[in-house]
């Protein structure tokens, strides 16, 4: 900690704007928030803004100015031994009471007059700031040099650096990037192990479960099951707290070991499933239901062919019974399939389905995909396949609730074509 509050110390003393940039849920808010927290022990002064909260450019002003004037009023109560709490009160009031700028000049003389020692505006969500006003966010950048080096600048932002300095111009200063790449798979499996295993200590004690056991856990159990839905770090933390206790109370009463893996995995497989239904219904549910006919039939037949296995299309989609020869399956492998969530499928094999189940021929290409477009920027399916050359894969990404519907609404028999495992 100290050796990563010195290197915190020494990028904002040599790099008075650090723009923190990465794509979503890599570690960003966390890895700023760690070192304003270090910032703050050290005794430096931060206002923070979040600009999700932030409506109008007042409003920006109103948050920087609130927050470094009531640390100034404090270190003043402390350090001016003959000035009464009561001369503090007033003095304190008068800053927060006093009008809101309109411009950029006049925060920027106001953030002169008000801070007396160098101080840090952490900015979350700067993309932000430059839709509300660009102009301020160009003005944010060079507050270095318009407060002579005594304001610093953190902007956190999901857009890049050159998107941003392209809109703007060449009258921003210059920052240090930090780019943050996407956690990895080993990564975020060990943070989750750490976490746990620090949150969890006693429960953890009493079965002797040690890190290299929870990282199990975490990679067989609960990330290769849900890394289908979510990339959140928080989302996976939550649901892997969540299940542990269900995973641990075997192991309390004596009834499994330690080595007892699959059964194990058994135990919490019905929880497992809740919890994909709940993270796979959030952000598509309300968007499926607007939706027209065309588009509920493609959905159906999308999610038909990214959840029921391909060696199967003869069996329900051909209009001629196949003799198939009939094979006993392992105990536990239809919910262990299921388990594994949506699957890829081609565009070709979309295309058969969609034809077998409408029975009117295949549609126009320029149709087809002018519709996975829009269920694409619906977040309903997701295109797999990153080469041009290639032909394109997609993963059905709608709950099976939400299909049902859909199946009822449009007038298909759901259950006659759905491989229920």
């Amino acid at each position: 900690k100290q050796w990563y509050q010195r290197r915190v110390r020494g990028l904002i003393c040599r790099a008075p704007f650090i723009f923190v940039t990465g794509p979503p849920n890599s570690g960003k808010s966390f890895t700023v928030d760690q070192a304003v927290q270090h910032l703050q022990t050290a005794g430096s002064r931060i206002a923070t803004v979040d600009m999700r909260d932030v409506l109008k450019v007042q409003g920006f002003y109103h948050s920087v100015l609130s927050q470094l004037t009531d640390m100034t009023s404090r270190d003043a109560m402390t350090s001016r031994d003959a000035m009464t709490s009561r001369d503090a009160m007033t003095s304190r009031d008068a800053m927060t009471s006093r009008d809101i700028p309109d411009h950029a000049s006049d925060f920027v003389r106001l953030l002169c007059s008000t801070v007396l020692e160098p101080c840090v505006i952490v900015v979350k969500h700067g993309q932000l700031l430059n839709e509300l006003n660009s102009l301020l966010f160009a003005s944010v950048t060079i507050l270095h040099k318009l407060t002579q080096g005594k304001v610093s600048v953190m902007i956190v932002s999901d857009t890049p650096w050159d998107l941003l300095y392209l809109s703007n111009g060449s009258t921003m200063s210059a920052p240090l990037i930090l780019h943050l790449t996407a956690y990895t798979r080993l990564q975020m499996v060990d943070i989750i192990a750490i976490r746990l295993l620090k949150e969890q200590a006693e429960v953890c004690s009493e079965v002797s479960l040690e890190l290299k056991d929870i990282e199990n856990y975490v990679r067989s159990c609960v990330y290769d099951s849900l890394s289908v839905y979510t990339s959140s770090l928080r989302e996976m933390m939550s649901a892997s707290s969540n299940l542990l206790e269900r995973y641990i109370s075997p192991l309390k009463s004596g009834e499994l070991k330690k080595s007892d893996r699959v059964k194990l995995y058994q135990r919490i497989q019905p929880e497992l499933l809740t919890a994909m239904t709940q993270l796979s219904s959030v952000p598509t549910t309300k968007a499926a239901l607007d939706l027209p006919y065309n588009l509920r039939v493609l959905l159906v037949c999308a999610f038909l062919a990214s959840h029921n296995p391909a060696r199967l299309d003869k069996r329900f989609f051909c209009k001629g019974k196949s003799s198939r020869r009939k094979t006993k399956s392992r105990k536990g492998g239809k919910l262990s399939d299921a388990l594994k969530g949506p699957k890829t499928f081609p565009l070709d094999r979309l295309l058969a389905i969609h034809s077998s189940i409408t029975q009117d021929g295949t549609i126009p290409c320029s149709d087809v995909m002018m519709s996975i477009s829009s269920l694409v920027s619906l977040n309903l399916i997701v295109r797999v396949s990153v080469d041009l050359l290639e032909q394109p894969k997609y993963k059905c990404l709608a709950p099976l609730p939400t299909v049902q519907n859909l199946a009822k609404e449009s007038g298909i028999d759901f259950q006659q074509f759905y491989y229920n495992y």
